[in-house]
């Protein structure tokens, strides 16, 4: 399975005076849990298909021991709609906290096993911890 991940708002807090900028509960834990999947980049730090700046993002929020886990992260190509960046062909899982309308709509449109999950910190600042157990285990 194909594991698509945004960083502001999904892993990282944004916009919330006293959480921006702070790894997500439970980040290291859904980090080591995407271990067995093969895991992609879909956001707008990599939408060019070059997966620097997301990795430089994402080893300031986790331990070095899971540096390499980070680094192994693939990028995506994408313009308008991150669905564009995803593999249609495959089951998969996207995990991001803004999915526009369209973007729902493409994915209503996809096979059982293609599916998005909206993550929000605000509302669930352990949703990463319970994804990692209920969801990637």
């Amino acid at each position: 399975m194909n594991i698509y991940l945004d960083i502001d708002g999904t892993m990282i807090h944004e916009d919330h005076w006293d959480t921006e900028n702070q790894a997500a509960a439970g980040l290291a834990e859904f980090i080591i849990a995407l271990r067995p999947h093969n895991t992609y980049w879909l956001t707008t730090h990599c939408r060019d298909g070059n997966p620097e700046r997301p990795r430089e993002i994402m080893k300031r929020f986790v331990p070095p021991e899971l540096h390499a886990d980070i680094d192994r992260i693939k990028p995506t190509v994408w313009d308008t709609m991150k669905t564009q960046g995803i593999d249609w062909s495959r089951d998969f899982i996207w995990f991001d906290n803004d999915i526009s309308p369209f973007e729902w709509e493409k994915i209503e449109q996809g096979t059982e096993g293609q599916q998005a999950i909206e993550v929000n910190l605000k509302l669930n600042p352990k949703q990463l911890l319970e994804i990692a157990r209920d969801v990637l285990s």
